[in-house]
């Protein structure tokens, strides 16, 4: 745990996913809250999205961070702001009006499994 999901528009050229999602688990790992391991994030490049009603010009990435239930209002939202801060490092010099939107949802604990297969992890 956790999982990271992260959407983003095929518009902003020169967006580098893979760093990205490097930037995101560092600095997750880096907040105390997870174990380095435990990190699963992965990228969707959206070919097929509208923000507002413009025909162009603007585009947006979105990361979705789910973690088991337990975490206080207060971690929640600094979970948030970190991983703001790291899209906002992860993005191209030059990008067209962007949105950077972060939101951080608890899983249902009873319906979530997990097992690890790799003898060689911590």
């Amino acid at each position: 745990m956790p999982h990271l999901s992260l959407q983003y528009t095929a518009n902003l050229e020169g967006y580098d996913a893979d760093a990205a999602l490097a930037e995101l688990n560092r600095a997750l790992a880096d907040s105390g809250h997870f174990d380095e391991f435990a990190i699963k994030s992965r990228a969707f490049l959206l070919n097929h999205y509208r923000v507002g009603t413009a025909d162009g010009g603007r585009a947006f990435v979105h990361a979705q961070l789910k973690i088991l239930p337990g975490r206080s209002e207060a971690v929640r939202g600094a979970l948030s702001a970190i991983a703001l801060d790291a899209l906002r490092r992860g993005l191209p010099s030059h990008h067209p009006s962007v949105q950077l939107c972060v939101e951080v949802d608890e899983l249902y604990a009873p319906a979530y499994a997990k097992t690890v297969l790799d003898a060689n992890l911590p």
